[in-house]
């Protein structure tokens, strides 16, 4: 059996018994700042947000349904009145909370608040290396208050992850950030500028593939020297250069659990999103208003009924290169980026740089 068949097998022992082990709920729209390259445009509070009482019906849904992690977003989550009072509720239901957050209202005496409502991780966004870089994005101030709100969160015994979203106005830093995260004695999440939302028209600012590739060799050698769990990305596409992960995932001896095998893209396997409102989608927002609303409908029954969810869990269903890659059963492309670039959430990836360096250097007449 070859590596192809080896991995599909394994894929689809996976995908037969898919677990919502990870869920966010993004509990407004609403933030305190307004980020030149915000994805989600946040700002104002949607309309039909989640009062305290549906937003516990939610959370209520996603334990019944077994989810472990359950991660507060936004929108900026600390401007919600009862952000708190949610984050204990929440805690007593589930195996982990964290709140992804900008750090900019977060002082000693609201650190210590969180922790006491039992909130274990927090990430919070830092962009750069210094003001110049980082308030260029949201605004004068916030790196100040960023950095504050690590150092109280830290005394406050709370575990912070440092979100750095990459663009071209930060790339060269990125090593420097690494350095800066360990410093902190925090770890580092970083992911790609998208330009949607107010980002919508700095396509200058997005990676190309070379900076894509050259991005995730990086992180993945070091992740090798400070650990794995030091470092996260999306590791899309650097799997194909993987060969630790390659052995794991035909290991005949291992099993197909979320532990044992790598499925790639997990939206839809593993993971899940909910809006403000309580609608269940997918990354990228796909199948928001298709999928069901947590307020009324169980979690547990969309799992495993769902058609769109079957569909995107039928790695057949790839389209164009992710199609045909040796490599779909344990990458399978990142569909948000076919979602919102190809306008189908099964057409290949357009942002893989696995194989393409060549049509890129000659789009660009190098």
């Amino acid at each position: 059996m070859n590596f192809l068949e080896k991995t599909k097998k394994k894929y689809y022992e996976a995908v037969k018994r898919p677990v919502p082990l990870i869920a966010g709920l993004s509990v407004t729209q609403a933030c305190n700042l307004r980020c030149k390259l915000c994805g989600a445009a946040a700002g104002e509070p949607a309309k039909g947000e989640l009062t305290t009482k549906e937003a516990r019906i939610v959370i209520d849904n996603l334990a019944e349904a077994e989810v472990m992690h359950l991660s507060f977003g936004g929108g900026e989550p600390l401007v919600r009145d009862d952000i708190l009072e949610l984050a204990s509720y929440a805690s007593g239901r589930f195996r982990s909370i964290g709140i992804v957050s900008n750090g900019y209202l977060i002082d000693e005496n609201l650190a210590k608040k969180i922790a006491a409502a039992g909130v274990k991780q927090m990430m919070i966004s830092i962009d750069g290396l210094d003001p110049v870089t980082h308030d260029f994005n949201r605004g004068e101030g916030s790196y100040d208050r960023a950095l504050a709100a690590v150092k109280y969160l830290k005394l406050a015994g709370i575990t912070v992850r440092i979100s750095f979203t990459i663009s071209m106005a930060n790339y060269s830093q990125l090593s420097d950030i690494i350095d800066k995260t360990k410093k902190l004695d925090s770890t580092l999440h970083v992911q790609e500028f998208f330009p949607g939302g107010r980002g919508k028209g700095m396509e200058n600012l997005a990676l190309t593939r070379r900076n894509r590739r050259d991005m995730q060799r990086l992180l993945f050698k070091k992740q090798a020297d400070l650990g794995v769990s030091s470092i996260g990305f999306e590791n899309r596409y650097i799997i194909s250069e993987d060969k630790g992960s390659q052995k794991i995932c035909t290991n005949a001896d291992l099993g197909s659990g979320f532990y044992d095998f790598c499925v790639g893209c997990f939206t839809g396997i593993y993971s899940l999103f909910v809006s403000s409102t309580g609608e269940l989608r997918l990354c990228g927002r796909y199948g928001e208003g298709k999928l069901g609303n947590l307020k009324e409908t169980p979690l547990s029954h969309i799992w495993q009924t769902s058609k769109i969810l079957k569909d995107i869990r039928n790695r057949e269903n790839l389209e164009g290169r992710c199609g045909k890659c040796n490599y779909r059963y344990i990458c399978g492309g990142c569909r948000k980026n076919a979602y919102f670039l190809k306008n189908n959430i099964l057409e290949e990836d357009p942002l893989c740089w696995r194989g393409r360096l060549d049509e890129e250097l000659e789009s660009s007449g190098i």
